[in-house]
Order: structure tokens, then C-alpha cells, then sequence
């Protein structure tokens, strides 16, 4: 039986309703020691019961002395002080220090009496039982007084606050040495689904799919300071899930669930979690694209929250919604994780979907002081974007386009952001993965998929630093160059020589198919797998496939319905493979590298040129300046030869254009 969803909830309405039912405040108080304090949440406040330092005491190595000793005293005219012993940390300043007098002491040593300063050891002279100084002081020198940077019964730390290093360390210099802080939340997480295979298993079975996303709810968890349990991948089975969601409830405060929340015939989760106890289900559905199907329950008192199965709109609603319930749950102030916003600039239009909000995930670049955030439009099953996506917008039910030049606000996944050192936007290709891992020192770049089209129109945006390209005009059978040309990038941009690769046919193993041409493909036996539109290899296959069909005396606009296959589109050389791989297709068009990769027939149709466009203003930073100078030595070449089909050529590392 269908349970159609009757009542799709805003997400601004989601919190009011859970609190109709559930309370949600910070579960209750422990006790703990420092040693156990990382991460944990201050249940009230917390005051000094020592001073900080507790005694006066030196900041430096030096002579602790009365600074009336020394007025007027310079380096050509120095004191001479007698030298009455020294003190060392952690001893008790056991002697007195008068006018003419000195005492050596040790950084962090007790102040004795009578000494109001300490003279650095760099400014004085030892001579016998006396003691050269060469600077004057005045009270106060180099001495931290008691209580001066914690004083006893201060107010140290807030209720609320999450202790780290720095806050732990504080606790401990005001003498506190055990902590009221609030439980943590327990949260029980299952993964639905007879398709998924967890990743432990190391076998990944055809047309089964590793769980994902229960990695992603479990280590989100461990940040916002919850203690999750994962209960495993659960099949599709009502009996089985209910036996783990009844095992979950009575282990935890709540529970998160992964997949089977839609509707369907074949989903269950609603099914099962109505069956437990009321009230139930109080949210089926949510006004959101993507993740529509997410459940809100309340069991016995304990919230049930569904989550859709697909990574990226597991993430997006993780943080709409679970951050903010499991915030109040832990005792987190406002916005600590996960709830920071950002204002920025979207450089091009973003669409909408008239009576649902639309979550957009956007890549957040910083150029000319201002921060642009660039659209990733990627299907919700998507994972690898969460890498590389800083966060995402929302567009509101009510607007269907957000303008090209419109301020907007980014929700992070992450508490902090950092701007990337370098962004890359562009045509896939292997070396470009291996140049900028060796180019930056950290992980700290963007690296987008966008096709060479996409990648030359983010450069001219500023939104890239470089972009990969290996767009073939028809016109003049040239690479790239007649492109920067007609997108006005001359002066913008610098066209750098790259490399060359094998482009042909990817078939299976000794070619079944007997394919040999761009004619084959208007078979009625050929299924053929295509390229996305703005990438290169698309470009060249229109071309072609064009070129074929005038000598079939085909008209041009029917290319799309007579090529079986043509309107189904893979996004990289590895995509068309594995469709040929799998059987899905017959053939596809891509590189050498990725036929031989999987163990396929390869039949060489051409070479292409993939070109570097880099933006005039990037040049002389530090990664683009290696990406240079390795395309300009025989580093390159040592790249090169590490996969199949690629080769340098006459303008390698060369500016073409400027």
C-alpha cells in the first residue's frame, strides 16, 4: 500500500513542529574531568578558584631588582648591583632585594620581596659577586602579578561554551579541575536498502552500490559532539527493520535512518516507523528538491528522523534540519557547527521550482575581495560534490530564477571556510589531477568537472583560475584557440599549450559489433553511449556525426533519433567505459587511458589537444607558476608517460595566446 504524502512542511516550519511534541533542550548533566572535556558542552558557568599566575613571577631569564636601582642608568653609563643569590622555578623567593641589590632569577621563578621588576639577562654583565646592568626599568618590567590574567572567583568560562585545547587549558590554569557538562545526545543510525553493500565487505557485487551515507551522518555526528552508533545496513525487509529500529530506540535518544523514505511500493521506512507507536509520523514530506521524502516521527517519546538515502540530499537536509535539532539536544550555541551562513554573489542564473524550495549546492570562490558562489549542478545520488561544494542556497518556492549578479546567502556544511589557494573548472582529464596535487601543498583547491565550454566561461566570469579545454572548431579544425577568440577572453586569459591524447572508439573486448567508423552508429544493432554537452569529446562527436550522416544522406536533425543511444550522456572517459563495460552501450567516445583502464578495445580515431586557459590575473600565483614550469620541463613528459595515449606536443608549456 501507498502512503501518499497529504502534507508537504516548509523547512522553516519543521523545528516548530518537532517541538509541539518533543522538548528540545540539552538532555541532562555530567560530571567529568578536563582529561575528557574536548568537545564537550559547559552545563553552567564556571569560575576561577585560584589566581592566575597564584604568585608574582618573572617572564624572562634576568636579575630581579628594585627599578629605583636603576634611574638614569644607560648603556654607557651602567649600575653596578651586588648580587645576592638566585631563585630558581618552583622554589620560594626566600631572599629580599634592596636598592643596589639584584637576584637572579629563572623565567616563570618567583619575584622576591623588595623587587618590583626584572632586568633581561641580555642587558647586564656577571663580574664576581656583582652584577653590570645597561638599561633602566621601570615597575613592572618583565613581571606577571598575580591574578593578572585569571583572578579567583572570575567568571572564566560561559555556559554553553565548547570546550577545546585553549578553553581546557584556561579551566586548568584557574585551578578547576572537573566540569559540569551536558550529555551527550545518543543517536542510532540505520542504512535501508537491499542494494547497498557496505564498504567493509570490499566486494562491491554487480549492480550493488557501496552504503555511503551513513559515513557521512555518523562523522557529522561526532562533530556537533552527539554519540552515534551505526546498527548496520538494514534489507528490505519489514521485519528485519523493525527488529533494528526497536533495538536502536531503547539504545538511544534518537534515531536517524538513511533510504527507503519515499513513498513507493518498494519503500518501507514510513511503513515500519508508524507500526512502533505514536503518535508517529508527524512530518511525511518536505516543500524541499531535493529531499522531499524525509521523515520526522516521535516513538515513546523519541524523534525518528528519515532521511533520503542520496548523499547530497541526506547532506542538505542533515543540515536543515538535524543540526538544528541536535544542537539544542547537545547544549550547542547557535550557529557553533555547520550553522554558519556567508553572503555571496551568484554569477549566473540559478533556477528554481514553483511550490518547492530548491537547494543548490555552490562552490564558494573568493575574487577581488568578494565572494562568488558557483552553482554545482549535480544529481542528489552525487557524493564526491560534498567535497568540494562549501554549501548550498536555497531558492524559494516562490521564485522560480535567481539572477545572474544577485546576492544570496550560503549555508555551510562546515563551521569554517577557507578560500581555495586554487580553482580549477574545466574538461576532466587525469594529468590535471596529478599537476595540481603537486602544485599545492595542501588539499586546500577546487577541482570541478564542468566541461571545456563551462570551464572557459567560469575563467571569463572570474570564478576560475584555469580551466582545461580541448573544444574542436569545425570551422577551422583547430583546438581551443577559436574558442578563446569567440568568447572574448583574448586579454582576460592566457591560452597555454598542454598535451595531446588518443581519442577513439571504446568497445568491448575484440569488438563484437564490428564497429569501425562513425557510420556504424546509425545501426539499428548499435547502442551508443554519448558525452555531456559542453565538454570537448561531444564537440568532436557532433562533428563527426554530422560528417556520417551527410554521407548516409541523413539529415542532420535526425542524428538524435537514429543514433540510438545519442541522447544518453556520460560525464567523463570513465563513465562512457563502464557503460561499454557493463553493457549498457555498445560504444563510446573517449581516451585511450580510460578503454585500457578497464580492459577494453580501443580504436584510435584521432588526437586531441587539451589546452590550459588560465585568467591573466592568477598568473603569478604560486601553484600556477609550477603548473608552468613543470609544462615547460621534461617533468612533463615523466607525467605523460604514466598513462596511455597522452604525449606532449610542438606548444607544450608555450603561451599561445596572452
Amino acid at each position: 500500500m501507498r502512503k501518499i504524502f497529504h502534507e508537504l512542511r516548509r523547512l522553516d516550519e519543521v523545528l516548530d513542529v518537532v517541538s509541539s511534541y518533543v522538548e528540545l533542550r540539552p538532555l541532562g548533566v555530567e560530571l567529568i574531568s578536563l582529561r575528557d572535556g574536548l568537545g564537550r558542552v559547559l552545563a553552567e558557568d564556571v569560575y576561577a578558584v585560584y589566581d592566575y599566575p597564584p604568585f608574582d613571577r618573572s617572564e624572562v631569564d634576568g636579575y630581579a631588582v628594585n627599578s629605583v636601582s636603576l634611574v638614569g642608568v644607560e648603556e654607557d653609563s651602567p649600575a653596578r648591583l651586588r648580587l645576592k643569590g638566585s631563585i630558581k622555578i618552583g622554589n620560594p623567593p626566600d631572599i629580599e632585594v634592596s636598592v643596589g641589590e639584584a637576584v637572579e632569577v629563572d623565567t616563570g621563578a618567583a619575584i622576591p620581596r623588595g623587587a618590583d621588576s626584572v632586568v633581561m639577562i641580555e642587558y647586564s654583565k656577571s663580574v664576581g659577586d656583582h652584577v653590570y646592568i645597561y638599561t633602566s626599568v621601570v615597575p613592572g618590567d618583565n613581571v606577571a602579578r598575580t591574578g593578572s590574567d585569571i583572578m579567583r572567583g572570575e567568571l572564566v568560562l560561559r555556559e554553553g561554551t565548547v570546550l577545546g585545547p585553549a578553553e581546557l587549558a584556561t579551566l586548568a590554569a584557574a585551578g578547576v579541575s572537573k566540569v559540569k557538562v551536558f550529555v551527550k545526545p545518543k543517536v542510532g543510525v540505520i542504512s535501508v536498502g537491499s542494494e547497498l553493500v557496505s564498504v567493509e565487505e570490499g566486494v562491491l557485487q554487480d549492480y550493488k552500490i557501496f552504503e555511503v551515507t551513513s559515513h557521512y551522518i555518523v562523522s557529522s555526528l561526532l562533530e556537533l559532539g552527539a554519540e552515534p552508533k551505526f546498527y548496520g545496513v538494514v534489507p528490505d525487509s519489514e521485519d528485519v527493520l523493525e527488529k533494528v529500529l526497536r533495538k536502536a530506540l531503547e539504545e538511544n535518544d534518537l534515531v536517524i535512518t538513511a533510504g527507503g523514505t519515499s513513498a513507493g511500493v518498494g519503500d518501507l521506512t514510513y511503513r515500519v516507523i508508524e507500526s512502533l507507536g505514536g503518535p508517529g509520523i508527524i512530518i511525511h514530506g518536505l516543500r524541499v528538491k531535493p529531499g522531499k521524502p524525509t521523515i520526522v516521527a516521535v516513538v515513546g517519546g523519541k524523534l525518528v528522523l528519515g532521511l533520503p538515502g542520496f548523499p547530497l540530499s541526506a547532506a542538505m537536509i542533515f543540515r536543515s534540519v538535524v543540526i538544528p535539532i541536535i544542537s539544542r539536544l547537545a547544549g550547542l550555541p547557535p550557529n557553533y557547527w555547520g550553522g554558519s551562513e556567508v553572503k555571496a554573489v551568484v554569477l549566473q542564473k540559478v533556477l528554481g521550482a514553483r511550490g518547492r524550495t530548491t537547494l543548490v549546492p555552490v562552490a564558494l570562490v573568493e575574487r577581488r575581495g568578494a565572494l562568488v558562489a558557483y552553482p554545482v549542478l549535480t544529481p542528489s545520488g552525487s557524493i564526491r560534490v560534498l567535497t568540494y561544494a562549501d554549501g548550498f542556497i536555497e531558492v524559494p518556492e516562490d521564485t522560480s530564477i535567481i539572477s545572474e549578479g544577485s546576492e544570496v546567502v550560503v549555508k555551510l556544511f562546515r563551521r569554517f571556510w577557507e578560500a581555495p589557494e586554487l580553482v580549477f573548472i574545466g574538461s576532466h582529464d587525469y594529468v590535471v589531477d596529478e599537476l595540481i596535487k603537486l602544485v599545492t601543498e595542501r588539499p586546500n583547491y577546487k577541482l570541478i568537472n564542468a566541461g571545456s565550454l563551462g570551464g572557459l566561461l567560469a575563467v571569463g566570469r572570474g570564478e576560475a583560475d584555469l580551466c582545461g579545454t580541448h573544444l574542436l572548431d569545425e570551422e577551422s579544425s583547430e583546438y581551443n584557440l577559436p574558442y578563446i577568440k569567440k568568447l572574448n577572453l583574448v586579454g582576460q586569459a592566457v591560452l597555454v599549450g598542454g598535451w595531446v591524447r588518443d581519442i577513439g572508439f571504446i568497445l568491448p573486448r575484440n569488438n563484437p559489433k564490428k564497429i569501425k567508423s562513425f557510420k556504424d552508429l546509425f545501426r539499428e544493432d548499435v547502442v551508443f553511449i554519448n558525452r555531456n554537452r559542453g565538454s570537448g569529446t561531444r564537440t568532436l562527436i557532433d562533428t563527426n556525426l554530422r560528417i556520417a550522416a551527410k554521407e548516409l544522406e541523413i539529415e542532420p536533425d535526425k542524428i538524435p533519433r537514429i543514433v540510438k543511444g545519442y541522447l544518453n550522456e556520460a560525464k567523463t572517459h570513465n563513465g562512457v567505459a563502464v557503460a561499454v563495460l557493463q553493457g549498457r552501450a555498445d560504444v563510446g567516445v573517449g581516451v585511450r587511458h580510460a578503454a585500457e583502464m578497464y580492459g577494453l578495445e580501443f580504436i584510435k580515431i584521432g588526437e586531441e589537444i587539451y589546452d590550459l586557459v588560465i585568467r591573466k590575473e592568477s598568473m603569478n600565483k604560486e601553484p600556477i607558476r609550477k603548473i608552468l614550469k613543470i609544462l615547460g620541463s621534461e617533468k612533463i613528459e615523466d607525467i605523460l608517460s604514466n598513462y596511455a595515449g597522452y604525449k606532449t606536443y610542438r606548444n607544450t608549456g608555450k603561451i599561445i595566446v596572452e
